[in-house]
């Protein structure tokens, strides 16, 4: 399952640093009751910040206030963003809701057409830091500027060639505009659980001021309040001299591209709201398990959590433990049970030969689907396509003081569809795969005599028939578990460890090879070593692209460093003339009283002459 990260509440604070930072407001003063300290602090420093405005200010669900249309209410707090902006020190404003008549209140209606947007402000401003609300937010355009994000780092994590062929995906799972992306989630409505700080005492002045700017709301709110509320709040765990900072939750465009946004609202602590679809095809899930009670578990609970309901679930246990299945589990359960190991390739047709549904996935017993995943493939279907599949994230863990702890996640397998490719390696997890029944009688029975690549055979045998579809989301994860057995006699991946790890792993990826050789004829296998030897070199300038970037952002922040050291050393030098007149001062005040002793002692000494 997506564990919940709910981290310790920080006892310190941290101040980022950034050279260009997109902040994404959904209306008209979410900049600064969100994150108005950090973007003082970030201006200070030298960055170049810039802010768009997702809605158009309208009004929303409160509307206008009374005597004022819309267009008079949108005009003015435009106006009053603007007045705002300077205040915060922001470079530059884009009223993008006012641009492209996005209305306030209703930015879920144009998910797609704002994601593309924020695609394009991606690409026209490359930020190092983005600032964004959290999913977890009451507000809908708040969920919904969030979501958008989400789209919008999904569809660009890809570069394309000039004729529109997919570039391999990278281990790091970014494009060269995302590699060094940070991105920061910052509350106004809903507090969440934040894993950075940053003490904004100092900028405090500044946040009531930019606040001030925005008189059309503070006669409907106490957002002064509300400025210095929640600020306050979140330097309790941090000691004094802090009394004011800014929680946020720190993200990478990692996080966005290998998790569904189901599974990233969990990650961050909340509950997806999750809308049963229609589910009008019976969808069957062979799962297979082999003595992994806990991981059994995780899996079907993520099974269970799924928008699409009509699903049936062929539960293959492969000659070991009886497993069983949780109480309330919601799904229909069909048990094959073989008294000894037979191995995955028979346990998978099994499975297959028990289902009754009209598709067929797989589900191995320690990996995951998101709740989305069976409700996007099952929307692919139809109209010829008779195989969908989707993207899953690789997730190692490695043991830690309280349990299995994630220790990487990346995303080295999305690839568009590519027969050629396929014949010579598979880059498709089967648990990504949702199959109609006709395509899969078609292709036949699972190969008795393969202990591995029974999934890539099969794959290869349905392409000869089968249309296929590749969704470029992640709806799986794809779990290893490192240095030792994960709940079973095994370490690695499900019924039987590292597949690559067999003596016989080069032996038997021959034998398939060798099976679908015909398939492969010489035009075939020249074009895909071309795309592949295309996309290698591709791969690789988009590499040294990424390493450029990485040198530019190094050289600004060496620059950066080098000014902020010359003011150093300037206010060290002030620093000792200060000191070096303190110095002189010093010696002038003791000069001047030895001469005030002087002038008592001869006072003194008359006093007494004439008294005596």
């Amino acid at each position: 399952m997506t564990s919940p990260r709910r981290p310790q509440p920080p006892t310190a604070t941290e101040s980022p640093v950034a050279h260009r930072v997109l902040v994404l407001a959904p209306h008209y003063d979410d900049e600064v009751l969100g994150c108005g300290g950090l973007i003082l602090q970030l201006a200070a420093g030298g960055a170049r910040i810039v802010c768009a405005f997702m809605s158009d200010g309208s009004g929303g669900v409160e509307g206008p206030p009374e005597g004022s249309t819309r267009e008079q209410y949108s005009r003015r707090r435009r106006k009053e963003a603007d007045e705002a902006a300077a205040a915060l020190g922001i470079d530059s404003v884009v009223h993008l809701g006012h641009r492209h008549g996005l209305q306030d209140g209703a930015l879920a209606s144009s998910l797609d057409e704002l994601t593309g947007h924020i695609e394009t402000l991606l690409q026209e401003h490359r930020p190092d830091l983005l600032l964004v609300p959290s999913p977890l937010e009451v507000t809908p355009d708040h969920r919904a500027t969030f979501r958008a994000l989400h789209e919008a780092l999904i569809n660009g994590r890809q570069g394309r060639t000039e004729g529109g062929e997919p570039l391999p995906s990278q281990d790091d799972d970014s494009s060269p505009g995302d590699l060094t992306l940070r991105v920061l989630c910052y509350e106004v409505n809903h507090p969440f659980y934040p894993d950075l700080l940053v003490d904004v005492t100092a900028e405090l002045d500044g946040v009531v001021e930019a606040m001030s700017h925005y008189r059309s709301q503070l006669e409907r709110h106490d957002y002064m309040g509300s400025c210095r509320g929640l600020r306050r709040y979140r330097s309790l765990t941090v000691p004094d001299p802090c009394r004011y900072a800014e929680g946020y939750c720190q993200l990478t465009a990692n996080d966005f591209t290998t998790r569904s946004p189901a599974q990233l609202i969990a990650y961050l602590g909340g509950a997806p709201s999750l809308v049963e679809v229609a589910s009008p095809r019976r969808v069957s899930i062979v799962v297979r398990t082999y003595n992994r009670p806990r991981r059994l578990a995780e899996a079907l609970d993520s099974l269970a959590l799924s928008s699409y309901r009509n699903v049936e679930v062929v539960l293959v246990n492969d000659g070991g433990r009886r497993p069983e299945v949780a109480e309330g589990f919601p799904f229909e359960v069909h048990r094959v049970d073989f008294a000894e190991n037979r191995g995955r390739s028979a346990a998978a047709q099994a499975g297959v030969e028990a289902a009754t549904g009209d598709c067929v996935g797989f589900l191995d017993d320690d990996d995951l689907l998101a709740p989305e995943h069976l409700e996007s493939l099952t929307a692919m279907l139809g109209d010829g396509v008779d195989v969908a599949y989707s993207d899953a994230a690789v997730v190692c863990y490695e043991p830690g003081t309280n349990g299995w702890k994630e220790s990487s996640r990346r995303l080295p397998y999305s690839r568009d569809f590519d027969r050629a490719i396929l014949l010579l390696d598979n880059y498709i997890p089967f648990h990504t795969v949702l199959m109609t029944r006709e395509a899969l009688e078609r292709a036949g029975s699972f190969d008795l005599e393969l202990p591995i690549f029974e999934d890539w055979d099969l794959l290869i045998r349905l392409s000869r028939s089968s249309n296929f579809v590749h969704l470029a989301r992640t709806t799986c994860e794809y779990r290893h578990f490192l240095d030792g057995a994960a709940d079973g006699p095994s370490g690695g991946h499900a019924l039987g460890g590292a597949a690559s790890a067999r003596p016989d792993f080069e032996t038997l990826k021959a034998k398939v090879l060798s099976k679908h050789a015909t398939d492969l004829g010489p035009e075939a296998l020249a074009r895909a070593v071309t795309r592949m030897r295309r996309q290698a070199v591709l791969a690789g300038e988009a590499a040294r692209a990424r390493i450029r970037e990485r040198q530019q952002d190094l050289e600004r922040v060496r620059a950066s460093e080098r000014k902020r050291g010359a003011e150093i050393e300037r206010l060290q030098a002030r620093e000792r003339e200060l000191e070096s007149s303190h110095a002189e001062r010093g010696a002038e005040i003791e000069r001047l009283q030895a001469r005030e002793r002087e002038l008592e002692s001869s006072h003194a000494e008359r006093g007494a002459e004439i008294e005596r």
